[in-house]
């Protein structure tokens, strides 16, 4: 069998791919922290990674596997987002570093965060 040698458009891949995957390492490193709660977080840092991987879709220099594997990323975390309860959106209101103003920063809308305080 024969070696192969990267090229310097593998290793940009590569690279590409890092930079793609670093935010999901962060995000599962605070979810699993077993000495804090970390329910009101939930939807600030699904917040975060689907904006990454908004941002990364909208890239025009990026490969363009990347922007597929990102595309369907979206798609299911979008799909075990939309199962997240009230009970994140409670949590994250009852959080003294977020509260309400967590959505509002975020322009959540008034009727979403209407629906929120009625929760």
């Amino acid at each position: 069998m024969e070696n192969y040698v990267f090229t310097e458009n593998d290793w940009n891949i590569f690279v590409q791919i890092c930079v793609f995957l670093k935010p999901f390492k962060e995000v599962t490193t605070i979810m699993s922290g077993s000495t804090y709660p970390t329910l009101s977080t939930t939807v600030p840092l699904y917040n975060s990674l689907v904006d990454h991987i908004e941002d990364t879709i909208n890239m025009g220099d990026i490969e363009q596997i990347i922007s597929d594997a990102a595309e369907e990323c979206k798609t299911k975390l979008l799909g075990y987002y939309n199962k997240t309860n009230n009970a994140c959106l409670i949590a994250t209101v009852l959080d003294p570093r977020l509260k309400l103003r967590y959505y509002r920063d975020n322009d959540w809308g008034d009727d979403l965060i209407s629906n929120i305080q009625q929760v």
